[in-house]
């Protein structure tokens, strides 16, 4: 078989126009359109094949199974009249194989299959502008498109969009990536450039196109999605951003591809008096989207079919013959060759698995007597909301690194997108290429000078919000922190009071006093909404990678201990609700407190199956878990008058028994004043005037600075403490009584007690 000609395409940065006309099949509106069967073409009729994939991700490894798939979906139809669109993220967070050399091994592959569009995703921006512009542009065969993106000048750095000739019809296609991305990259790397809204980029582009009447068909391809797989057209647009794209993309657009979300769904969309097609594929090269869009002698859109075809399990035998397929073998087998010596050095050794947060399929854990959990169907292999052994143990990684160097740090911060990767405990030993797979981006690691409300702040941003004051598509991430670096919270106070106790080194976060924090350039950046770091008062680069600085880390550790690198099981931050007032408590009186949160939910995590508290000296008891409700515990008690040290603060304190995490925060409990008698009447004298009782102190007691409000003279942010913290040396004994093995519950993890 020859190579067919590809079709001949033309791109232009500055916005033109067309006479595409609205789509006038008759789907049913909102109808889900979802099939696993490639489109046959209908006889005798003029019809555009459109190919389409997103998030790709440097999956090349089954790249000839992928490309089989591309191919075969265009062999009824005839490539002649086909469009292939990448619909961005084609590389960028990809498989060792391909980052180690630069996703070059991707992009061939992906220019040798017949790609004949690339509109840009976030990642295509993970080293900045310029390479997107420069190395990445230059590497693939077609135009790269946005046309939601401008630099300080206004000017297009890509083409806004593309038109081709397809079966005698003009076809454009205008790219558009998410507005997001400026939060999704190390904003250094995007100084100047300005990610607009997706949707008035592409409709700008298709007013100028109608007007010019350059095209007779207009395709959009959106880096942005709906949240939900294969689910009602209702249910996905009670998404602000899906719902902007399906309802506000321009009327002459006759079909919208979208990407991003990693989801799989398609559409026949409600488009004025008619509907079109609205689809995405899902992710990693796992299927493709296909549509077919029926033209009439006008030039009008009269019918569209759609389709998510899952990627071929063999290559199909009329295109083994095809010397794409072998071009794209011969690539691959070179590319994994030269990976597999780069990453095959053995770096360290691990006991347990270090998993990034999954969600579980209910009841498919098994829970042992001592907490062990195994075996439990993932549903969710990346819960970037949930804290994970892995962030941990990344955090301490990067502190412990840069505080060999001399630096003065005082704890560390990852972002739960930058781990990519489980290091899963398949032989005890951990290859580069493992280490490398889990933190692909290769960022240096600052150091960012903040102050102590500034810190808190930053873990208040954990709830997201864009600098636009949006909810992104992803409204929590929950940043991993090193060993010392403790908190609690309560989720159900407004935004930016949410953070109830904090500490680091078990010290209470001094709201005026400056923290000196280890994280990677994207954060240090502001990246993923973590607006506050951008209040630093410096920000020293480390010049330290952060693969080199893990790998390095995994040396040490493996030097130190046969065992090596071992799961951090413990959560850094606990959920109290219920806390009174300025953290108050009365003696006397009896409240509720809902302790949460105080299991990971990483592979092998430890299900606590009690939680002991304490308020000062008095014991509040130990609640067992019930593993209907494994995350959650109540303690209802009426504190007693003669159960508090003589001082008005006190700790109020909890210890996760299987874990040994325990979190704690500073209370007032105010002493207990007797009020002055009333002097009794006689008979031979006027009653007196009852005299005023003293005020108590709880009447009397000055507020309690808060995490959001810190005391004039400095005060302390409310604190939580480790399990090294000083309060519980009194009562170690107690806790070893309590709890089986409790005091080697009280160790903490080897790795991190030099620390």
């Amino acid at each position: 078989m020859t190579t067919p000609t590809r079709k001949r395409a033309t791109a232009a940065a500055a916005v033109l126009g067309t006479a595409a006309l609205v789509s006038a099949f008759a789907a049913p509106a909102g109808a889900a359109v979802l099939s696993p069967s490639f489109i046959e073409p209908t006889a005798g009729a003029k019809q555009i094949n459109l190919v389409g994939f997103n998030d790709f991700h440097g999956r090349f490894l089954d790249a000839d199974l992928f490309a089989a798939t591309v191919l075969q979906a265009q062999q009824g139809f005839g490539e002649e009249n086909s469009l292939v669109i990448s619909n961005g993220d084609a590389v960028g967070a990809s498989l060792f194989e391909s980052s180690i050399q630069q996703d070059q091994p991707t992009i061939d592959v992906l220019n040798t299959m017949g790609v004949d569009v690339w509109t840009q995703g976030n990642h295509e921006f993970d080293q900045g502008i310029d390479d997107a512009t420069g190395r990445l542009a230059s590497a693939t065969n077609g135009p790269d498109l946005a046309a939601n993106v401008t630099l300080a000048d206004g000017s297009y750095p890509f083409d806004t969009h593309a038109i081709f000739e397809v079966n005698g019809l003009k076809v454009a296609v205008i790219g558009a990536v998410t507005e997001e991305t400026s939060a999704l990259v190390s904003p250094d790397g995007i100084e100047g450039v300005t990610f607009g809204d997706p949707v008035e980029g592409v409709n700008k582009v298709a007013a100028e196109l109608t007007a010019s009447k350059a095209a007779d068909v207009i395709i959009a391809s959106y880096h942005e999605g709906a949240p939900l797989d294969d689910a009602p057209i209702a249910d996905n647009e009670q998404s602000d951003t899906f719902r902007h794209i399906v309802e506000d993309t321009a009327p002459e657009v006759d079909a919208i591809f979208n990407a991003h979300t990693h989801r799989q769904y398609a559409y026949d969309a409600p488009n004025g008096a008619s509907t079109r097609p609205v689809i995405q594929a899902g992710q990693y090269a796992e299927n493709i989207a296909q549509v077919a869009l029926t033209v009439d002698a006008s030039g009008n859109v009269t019918k569209s079919d759609s389709s998510i075809v899952p990627t071929l399990e063999a290559v199909p035998e009329a295109l083994e013959s095809d010397p794409r397929i072998a071009e794209i073998r011969t690539i691959r087998d070179a590319a994994v060759a030269e990976a597999d010596v780069l990453g095959a050095e053995v770096v360290g050794t691990q006991t347990g698995d270090l998993s990034r947060g999954k969600e579980y399929e209910p009841g498919s854990l098994v829970v042992a007597e001592d907490g062990t959990t195994s075996g439990g169907i993932v549903t969710t292999a990346d819960n970037r909301a949930e804290e994970s052994s892995l962030g941990g143990i990344i955090s301490q990684s990067m502190l412990e690194t840069v505080a060999a160097t001399g630096r003065d740090v005082d704890a560390a911060i990852m972002n739960p997108g930058g781990l990519r990767a489980d290091l899963l405990d398949d032989d005890g030993q951990i290859t580069y290429k493992e280490a490398a797979t889990v933190i692909p981006f290769a960022n240096n690691l600052s150091v960012v000078s903040l102050k102590g409300v500034d810190v808190k702040n930053v873990l208040e941003e954990q709830w997201q919000l864009t600098a636009d004051g949006e909810v992104p598509s992803r409204p929590y991430l929950q940043l991993g922190l090193s060993d010392n670096f403790t908190y609690v919270f309560d989720s159900s106070r407004p935004r930016m009071d949410r953070i109830v106790g904090l500490s680091i080194d078990d010290e209470p976060v001094q709201p005026d006093e400056t923290y000196n924090l280890v994280m990677p350039t994207f954060l240090a950046a502001g990246g993923d909404n973590f607006h506050s770091l951008a209040n630093n008062v410096g920000v020293q680069d480390t010049g330290l990678i952060d693969l080199d600085a893990f790998v390095s880390w995994i040396r040490s550790e493996t030097s130190a201990s046969p065992e090596g690198v071992t799961p951090d099981l413990k959560r850094n931050g606990f959920e109290i609700l219920g806390l009174p007032e300025n953290n108050t408590f009365v003696a006397g009186e009896t409240y509720t407190l809902t302790v949460s949160k105080f299991n990971l939910t990483s592979l092998g995590f430890t299900q606590n199956l009690s939680i002991v508290g304490w308020i000062g000296q008095m014991e509040l008891g130990a609640q067992t878990v019930d593993l209907s409700t494994p995350n959650r515990v109540e303690f209802t008690f009426t504190l007693s008058e003669n159960g508090i040290a003589n001082s008005s603060e006190s700790r109020l304190a909890f210890l996760a028994s299987q874990s040994g995490a325990v979190a704690s925060l500073p209370v007032i409990v105010p002493p207990m004043v007797e009020p002055t008698p009333t002097p009794t009447p006689t008979a031979t004298t006027e009653p007196t005037a009852t005299a005023e009782p003293t005020p108590t102190a709880s009447a009397t007691a000055a507020p309690v600075p808060t995490a959001t409000s810190p005391a004039a003279d400095g005060g302390s942010l409310a604190t939580t403490g480790s399990d090294e913290n000083a309060m519980f040396a009194a009562i170690a004994g107690a806790l070893a009584l309590l709890v089986a093995g409790g005091a080697a519950m009280l160790l903490r993890r080897r790795a991190g007690s030099d620390a």
